[in-house]
């Protein structure tokens, strides 16, 4: 069980958020506010595991919130909900567990909540709740839910924004995913898996268990032994191999 308060000045936010999560068995919400100031002296009596919190409110916005939130006797995790995807990449420097935009979707909610329920909160050695996670960032790429048009791939502490126009394909080796654009490559923590369920629907196509390409990118197809071909992309002399299983589709998807 995962114990919340929601904080939003918009009360239908404020309504429509608790709804969903009211939903969820494994969540508690133990109170509503829309004063942000209000909020802040009922956090250490109720001691949540999370705080579901809005960013622009009039009086104090939601990163001030969190600052305060750090100087009191409980430490909560931070879940943003907003309208606004131009503060995310400062939640990610706050810590926050979380980035929800709005409007919120049940699917949007539900990753959110495994996400929470998979970590641990710990009292440390005053007693104080910590959550404590595996994964020290907000995962962007699943934010914005293919609703931005760039993907973030994590290098070390920076975060580079890619157009998917830009990426020529993907490929595994060794077990380690990189991103070839024309001028660089890049090596990414997410899987082949991941990166085509989420780019498939902006023209990328899973030509063989280790490569994703981008359909824009072919400049020749060469048909190969036992129904298999090779592709050559623009700007690249790499050769892309299709292999048997995929290569009927490609066909169809080309043609």
């Amino acid at each position: 069980m995962v114990s919340a308060i929601l904080i939003d000045d918009e009360k239908v936010s404020l309504q429509e958020l608790t709804y969903m999560l009211v939903q969820y068995k494994e969540i508690q919400i133990l109170g509503t506010f829309t004063d942000p100031v209000e909020a802040l002296k009922e956090i250490p009596k109720l001691n949540p595991d999370v705080i579901f919190l809005d960013i622009e409110m009039p009086e104090v916005n939601g990163f001030e919130v969190a600052e305060q939130i750090e100087k009191l006797s409980v430490e909560p995790a931070i879940v943003f909900v907003t309208a606004y995807d131009e503060y995310a990449i400062r939640a990610f420097e706050v810590n926050a567990v979380d980035y929800i935009l709005k409007p919120i979707s049940p699917k949007r909610i539900r990753n959110t909540l495994q996400k929470l329920m998979k970590k641990k909160f710990h009292p440390d050695s005053q007693g104080k709740k910590k959550y404590v996670s595996r994964q020290k960032s907000i995962d962007f790429n699943k934010v914005y839910d293919n609703r931005f048009s760039k993907v973030f791939i994590y290098q070390g502490e920076e975060i580079i924004l890619l157009k998917p126009s830009d990426i020529l394909y993907f490929m595994v080796e060794g077990g380690v995913v990189t991103v070839v654009t024309q001028q660089k490559t890049y090596k990414t923590r997410e899987s082949l898996n991941y990166w085509e369920e989420k780019l498939q629907r902006q023209g990328f196509f899973r030509c063989h268990r280790c490569y994703l390409v981008n359909l824009e990118k072919i400049e020749k197809v060469i048909l190969m032994f036992n129904s298999t071909y090779l592709l050559k992309l623009a700007s690249s002399t790499a050769e892309i191999p299709v292999s048997r299983n995929y290569s009927k589709l490609l066909k169809q998807i080309l043609i």
